[in-house]
């Protein structure tokens, strides 16, 4: 790594994640190489692509969604729920086995 790129290691960072600019953005506004600030936020594990992205906005909105769908009242009904559930759909099978037989 060349040491314009250590030198200017805090304002890459600085740029890249507290004023949301890309690598590209980054390396024109110091003059630097695209390349080379590119590989140094791959490097030290900061740099975010595309599908990085994509990925953890998307796990983010399914918990966030997940999370406020369900109130407590509507978890504990499904609890009590869960039971009368099971018993009915043995039911079910039970006389599904019953018409076959007979």
């Amino acid at each position: 790594m060349s040491a314009a790129i250590k030198s200017e290691s805090d304002l890459i960072e600085y740029y890249y994640i507290n004023q949301y600019m890309s690598g590209d953005q980054v390396a024109a506004k110091l003059g630097l190489s695209p390349y080379n600030v590119k590989k140094y936020l791959r490097e030290n594990g900061i740099a975010r692509n595309r599908k990085e992205a994509t990925s953890k906005a998307a796990r983010t909105l399914r918990q966030k969604a997940a999370n406020s769908a369900l109130s407590a009242y509507d978890m504990q009904e499904l609890r009590e729920c869960r039971a009368s559930t099971l018993a009915l759909s043995l039911i079910r099978k039970r006389r599904s086995c019953d018409v076959i037989v007979d």
